[in-house]
């Protein structure tokens, strides 16, 4: 299987992430992204034999507050299509994002899940996620805690990149 990360092109891909975001995450509609934040956002395909299968999404520079903060990369959003879910998807993304953070120089990774998203969770733990915090009230329709993560990453190598990724467009 061939795996590629791609940037997404804005604005001609807006409607094409809009969809995506709507398929992964219909059973939370009020988690869905706007055209406006997917703007802000750097966002990146995940494509299997050159099939879309799954997305991540970037604020740069930015804490999980929405506060300014120089070097840290906060993961917006890991999704993947439902007919591509348990085959090892959403674990490629999470390497690729952590390998995108270290070429990049950041020195934080700050994400978050709804805490019923045991998988996700469980998922960034294995990958040396910690939990950082809960934000009670942060997810609504329905009400939920925001379980609040974040981890280090150590400086890239000198020995070039180890990512199988296309370079900013």
């Amino acid at each position: 299987m061939s795996l590629e990360f791609r940037k997404v092109r804005i604005p001609e891909e807006l409607p094409a992430l809009c969809e995506f975001d709507r398929r992964t995450f219909h059973e939370y509609p009020a988690d869905l992204f706007s055209v406006e934040t997917w703007e802000h956002l750097e966002s990146w395909w995940l494509i299997a034999d050159g099939e879309i299968v799954g997305c991540s999404a970037f604020l740069l520079h930015v804490d999980f507050d929405d506060t300014r903060s120089p070097g840290t990369l906060h993961i917006m959003t890991t999704g993947v299509l439902p007919e591509y879910r348990n085959r090892g998807y959403g674990k490629a993304q999470k390497e690729w994002q952590i390998e995108y953070a270290r070429e990049h120089g950041f020195k934080r990774i700050v994400t978050n899940s709804r805490q019923s998203n045991t998988r996700m969770i469980a998922l960034n733990q294995k990958y040396g996620f910690k939990i950082k915090g809960l934000d009670p009230e942060y997810y609504s329709d329905p009400l939920e805690a925001a379980v609040v993560m974040e981890r280090k990453v150590r400086t890239a190598k000198s020995h070039g990149p180890r990512m199988n990724a296309n370079k900013r467009e």
